[in-house]
């Protein structure tokens, strides 16, 4: 499990971030009705930085993007988007399916605490 999400984010990292030293931090927070969700956050030293997850049984990595508060990961590719925003000890992932207007909260309420 731990080398999917360590490949997973390796691909979602720019190319220059291939050879860049990175920090793991791996988290797990406790969302709405005790679920448990792991999320690794993989740190470049060039700045860049990349998420990894699991969300119905299937891995999910993420590239860090602007985001006006706190710090916003979203995946590239496939169907749809899935969007990992975190704030302090708080975390919540939601899903955008290609074309539709809003997201959908996957998790939501999470802490670290």
């Amino acid at each position: 499990m731990v080398r999917k999400i360590l490949f997973a984010a390796a691909l979602a990292l720019p190319a220059s971030s291939a050879l860049a030293e990175i920090d793991i931090l791996s988290v797990t927070f406790t969302c709405e009705n005790g679920v448990p969700l792991p999320v690794s956050y993989f740190n470049a030293t060039d700045g860049s930085g990349a998420a990894a997850t699991m969300v119905d049984n299937t891995l999910v990595a993420m590239r860090q993007v602007e985001s006006g508060s706190g710090i916003r990961y979203q995946s590239t590719g496939g169907e749809g988007t899935y969007i990992l925003r975190s704030k302090g000890w708080n975390a919540s992932i939601s899903y955008s399916a290609a074309g539709a207007a809003n997201e959908q909260v996957i998790y939501q309420n999470c802490s670290s605490r």
